[in-house]
């Protein structure tokens, strides 16, 4: 999991240079530089404000899950039940249903991120 690589790699998909990435986040250009050099992690809020711009999940700015996904077999009965039946509801109701499970994983994966150093609180 390599952060740095990948805020470099959305920066470049909007076509943004380091200086335009920093003035859209309100910070210097040496501190853009310094967290896509590995050098320095993003705070909790930068990293925030990163997947906001580049319009990504948390999880997809951190983890780099691709967009196209593979097949996935759901062992678990009752999970695999209740996925089919998130199919059934309107697109209004799914977006809910996926808005709370995206705040669920990013919550988990934050703390872990923290703990490991890979983000810092500021």
């Amino acid at each position: 999991m390599n952060i740095a690589k990948n805020i470099v790699k959305f920066r470049k998909k909007k076509g943004w240079s380091q200086r335009e990435l920093a003035r859209k986040l309100n910070v210097q250009p040496p501190q853009i530089n310094r967290i896509e050099s590995g050098k320095y992690p993003p705070s909790l809020q930068l990293t925030v404000l990163l997947s906001e711009l580049f319009e990504v999940s948390l999880d997809h700015l951190v983890n780099n899950i691709e967009d196209d996904f593979a097949e996935v077999k759901i062992e678990n009965q009752p999970l695999a039940q209740r996925i089919n039946l998130i199919n059934s509801l309107d697109e209004d109701e799914q977006h809910v249903v996926m808005k709370v499970i995206d705040s669920m994983l990013t919550k988990n994966k934050m703390a872990q991120l923290i703990q490991e150093g890979v983000i810092a609180i500021q």
